[in-house]
């Protein structure tokens, strides 16, 4: 029994995320708005990866966290572009002054269109 519970304690912790994340296909294209009604300026420079419950993207201005932001994902064969309101996790200033910034979506994206918007991974 002893040598069971060491084994555990020396096990690194389980991953905590709650979707696959991808980085995103190419011809995807992201925009990012401070508030829930699309209001303002894109802040989105670019995208780090994609899951169904959130995106890793770098904005060009700091958000608050907790705050509320659009994100609209666009795409090649897309109808028309998805629209998630999210609110941000976390974030950490970059030596450029861009912001890596973590965005949990407040309604998942469907597993089919996750899969159209990420890269096959």
């Amino acid at each position: 029994m002893e040598a069971y519970m060491e084994k555990n304690v020396t096990t690194s912790p389980s991953n905590r995320r709650r979707s696959q994340r991808r980085k995103p296909r190419g011809s995807v294209r992201l925009q990012c708005r401070k508030g829930s009604l699309g209001l303002g300026p894109n802040v989105a420079a670019g995208a780090l990866d994609l899951s169904e419950s959130g995106v890793r993207l770098i904005v060009t201005q700091a958000l608050d966290a907790m705050a509320e932001v659009e994100v609209v994902i666009d795409g090649y064969g897309m109808n028309r572009p998805l629209k998630r309101v999210g609110n941000v996790r976390w974030q950490v200033k970059m030596d450029n002054g861009q912001f890596c910034t973590g965005v949990e979506f407040q309604k998942y994206i469907e597993y089919r269109d996750w899969q159209n918007f990420a890269s096959p991974g």
